[in-house]
């Protein structure tokens, strides 16, 4: 099911929106094929991520100007904690078909000196 910017909105739909496209798009590509319990998590997930991104206030501020009045904040990556990012790729399966820990690739065939050492078959 598709998560939308409303469903995750704390008053800011642009802000939402923001949040949720570079979820989708840097974080978990997988985002939207999500469904029960763990959509509800990443829902969860993403709400909070717009509802601190709302009250980050100075804290996300980059820079700012006194003589026009400017102020820059970050972008919207800088919403996510390490957390956050985490979780939402896990929800998402990214990097599922890759077992942590685990040798990946193809691997030499035995050779002769293998079947000599271990006559009882490799």
């Amino acid at each position: 099911m598709t998560i939308n910017a409303e469903q995750i909105s704390v008053g800011d739909l642009d802000l939402a929106k923001r949040v949720l496209a570079y979820a989708r798009n840097v974080i978990a590509p997988r985002l939207d094929e999500i469904d029960g319990e763990a959509l509800e998590d990443a829902i969860a997930i993403l709400k909070g991520v717009v509802k601190e991104a709302t009250a980050r206030g100075a804290r996300g501020i980059v820079s700012q100007s006194v003589g026009t009045a400017r102020v820059s904040y970050g972008s919207a990556s800088s919403c996510f904690s390490d957390d956050d990012r985490q979780a939402l790729a896990v929800l998402a399966g990214v990097g599922a078909d890759m077992a942590v820990g685990h040798p990946v690739g193809d691997f030499p065939k035995h050779s002769r000196v293998l079947r000599r050492v271990f006559s009882e078959g490799v």
